[in-house]
């Protein structure tokens, strides 16, 4: 298979199985409390890349560089990242409004990767084009964020925090990550990550108990074998392959995926306005990732071509290693 089409596949994937996990945890929080679901959750993804991992005979984490970064990513993007994304749900965040909330992912990496990337320079194309995305965004879920009370002010908050570590996790991947194999990484972070919720849930007190079925059971199993084993192994693939800013990118198409599941399998609102916010938020992407933009803007303020330019086509590697 073409190896383009191929991460084309991938990152198509991640969008629509990502997109579902919103409604998934929403589900999901009807029949286990938020950190006690987050942690089984992550415990089930855990064993069963162990079980993969002894099946393909994969590398582990070799050394002090390899170990700090899975407990880094299991504390700052398994733990961190999502119990404040299933306490932010848990606490009146809506799921579209929380894919809204997230969609600031794109920003945050974009930041975090110019000081500590040094081949993703952040450009006037980038921030036009995430910031035309996040508009497409706004437009879609309007209505949610008008209705969004003060009450709803520090669960909101939490979604952004939220986001904040994800662009910490995934730089940090970017840069410390390139020998680590994904499926043995993310099994030992993931344990990490799922160890860190356990203890949250029992310091705030959740209560211990066979989750519901088929809401909780049925959303753990889901969101661990689709929502965590299959997409975080592509994820890292991926992203040994492209820039952190692009992959993350997959966070302003996971919105439009959570509007047309809500509207297919909650019989949520759908307007025609929200295909141009859709068509809104594609063009961002186009436009932030274009060779043919970058070279127009070049061309806008008289600069020329480098040799190594955060303007490839989506999915083409970078020409340096981050």
């Amino acid at each position: 298979m073409n190896p383009r089409l191929l991460r084309g596949a991938a990152f198509a994937m991640l969008c629509v199985i990502w997109g579902s996990t919103w409604l998934a945890i929403r589900i999901g929080l009807q029949g286990a409390p938020p950190f006690l679901a987050a942690s089984l959750r992550f415990f089930l993804s855990a064993i069963a890349l162990a079980g993969v991992a002894a099946l393909l005979r994969s590398k582990w984490p070799a050394n002090r560089t390899e170990w700090s970064l899975v407990a880094f990513v299991g504390i700052v993007l398994f733990a961190a990242d999502y119990g404040l994304i299933y306490w932010g749900e848990n606490n009146g965040v809506e799921s579209g409004l929380s894919a809204v909330l997230f969609a600031t992912f794109p920003f945050q990496t974009a930041l975090i990767a110019n000081a500590f990337l040094r081949e993703e320079r952040l450009t006037l194309q980038k921030i036009g084009g995430v910031g035309l995305g996040f508009g497409g965004i706004l437009l879609i879920f309007r209505a949610q964020i008008g209705t969004a009370g003060v009450e709803k002010a520090f669960p909101m908050l939490a979604i952004v925090l939220a986001a904040t570590c994800a662009a910490f996790s995934i730089v940090a991947l970017k840069r410390w990550g390139h020998d680590v194999d994904p499926v043995t990484f993310n099994a030992a972070a993931m344990g990490v990550g799922a160890v860190t919720l356990a203890a949250v849930s029992l310091v705030t007190g959740e209560r211990w108990s066979v989750p519901s079925w088929p809401e909780g059971i049925g959303a753990i199993i889901y969101l661990a074998l689709a929502g965590s084993v299959v997409t975080f192994v592509a994820w890292q693939w991926l992203l040994k392959q492209t820039e952190a800013t692009f992959l993350s990118f997959v966070a302003l198409i996971i919105p439009i995926v959570a509007l047309l599941l809500g509207a297919t399998l909650a019989q949520e609102s759908f307007e025609p306005i929200d295909l141009t916010g859709a068509a809104i938020v594609l063009l961002g992407i186009y436009v932030s990732s274009s060779h043919r933009v970058a070279s127009v803007v070049r061309a806008a303020i008289g600069r020329r071509p480098a040799a190594s330019d955060p303007g490839d086509p989506p999915g083409d590697p970078p020409s340096r290693g981050g």
